[in-house]
């Protein structure tokens, strides 16, 4: 993707502190389905709405259907974004033989989608371990879509501090909308979010060299 503003292919973060059980699941209603068990120092609900949901798998590698088997018959498609291709790859669940999108790596963005009404106006909660952490992600030149596994709460300017970065998109799924922090416009004026963990964020690079984001 090099275009000027990505397409809205469509974050807070709740941790619950546990002992040592992290489960993956779903909460919708009030209610918990468990998909795999992971152990990990803080589980982390990722908040899912009708429409499109922007995420990181904060667990290990694992194929769209397991990370998403909680969310079975609410999720109707999913989506990474290749950078250095240049292109989406898809999971859509039900449908054989028309998925290049096979594994979802720790740490890796995801934009999931939920068909207007599937549910009725509420918020479903995808619950993933929260073991990824700190992990270093490689930035294309332009567009990349990528997780973030740093400190919660993190300005996005720090950051992303000392990096040729243009923007950065944080996407909102209540309100379906993105969040920009954008360098070319006056300091003041700019939107410096806080990163929450576990988010998915577009990055605009400038220049033609991919550099290498360790995250904090």
């Amino acid at each position: 993707m090099r275009s000027s503003r990505p397409a809205p292919l469509a974050l807070f973060v709740v941790a619950a502190l546990m002992m040592a059980l992290a489960v993956a699941g779903a909460t919708l209603a009030g209610k918990t389905a468990t998909a795999q068990e992971e152990a990990s120092p803080a589980p982390v609900l990722h908040p899912i709405t009708e429409g499109w949901s922007l995420l990181a798998n904060t667990g290990p590698g694992a194929s769209p259907a397991q990370l998403l088997a909680p969310l079975d018959g609410l999720v109707t498609a999913a989506f990474t974004y290749d950078a250095k291709e240049d292109r989406f790859k898809s999971y859509r669940a039900g449908v054989s033989g028309r998925n290049d999108l096979t594994w979802v790596e720790a740490g890796q963005a995801l934009w999931v989608l939920v068909p207007e009404g599937r549910l009725g106006g509420d918020i479903a909660f995808l619950e993933l371990p929260g073991q990824a952490r700190r992990l270093p992600a490689t930035l294309e030149s332009g567009f990349t879509l990528v997780g973030w596994t740093g400190t919660d709460g993190l300005r996005v300017s720090r950051a992303t501090e000392g990096l040729p970065v243009r923007r950065v998109y944080q996407w909102d799924g209540a309100s379906q909308r993105y969040r920009v922090w954008d360098t070319r416009v006056p300091a003041a004026a700019r939107d410096d979010f806080r990163l929450e963990y576990g988010a998915g964020l577009w990055v605009d690079l400038r220049g033609a060299d991919s550099v290498t984001w360790y995250q904090r």
